[in-house]
């Protein structure tokens, strides 16, 4: 796994939710296509981590229990504007870092992404948004309960 390198998710310097979140759903996006190693890749790491991809997995798709996996999924406009709706976000001030909080949508259908009466249930996760090389780049912070 290369950190840090080519693989990280670049937003220009611009403080709005709006920019915060396209670099989150660029992030699910990653997830929704089981790939954890290029979602870890895609973030910045102030220090190294302990995640890998199987874990990151583990903890995304087993977070609500069950038979069935919970998928990440990219749904439709309707409940992306749902999640987007329920996003926090604060620019940076002195000396603090930018923050933002979200829901990644998780359902046992994938197969009904863009059903709008999919089961979805929201797995919350926040981010630092600090900047890194004329860019601004997301870095985990925790998942929520």
């Amino acid at each position: 796994m290369q950190l840090n390198g080519s693989n990280l998710i670049l937003l220009p310097v611009v403080d709005t939710k709006s920019n915060y979140l396209s670099g989150f759903w660029r992030w699910v996006e990653h997830l929704a296509n089981n790939n954890y190693e290029l979602a870890l890749e895609s973030l910045f790491w102030a220090q190294p981590t302990t995640w890998t991809p199987d874990r990151l997995k583990e903890r995304i798709c087993g977070s609500f229990g069950g038979n069935l996996p919970w998928v990440p999924v990219i749904p439709n406009q309707r409940l992306i504007g749902v999640v987007n709706d329920a996003a926090e976000f604060q620019p940076p001030g002195n000396e603090v870092l930018g923050w933002m909080l979200a829901q990644i949508p998780v359902t046992t259908t994938p197969q009904d992404a863009k059903d709008d009466r999919i089961h979805l249930k929201g797995l919350a996760v926040s981010f630092f948004v600090r900047e890194h090389k004329s860019n601004y780049v997301l870095s985990f912070e925790i998942f929520h309960a």
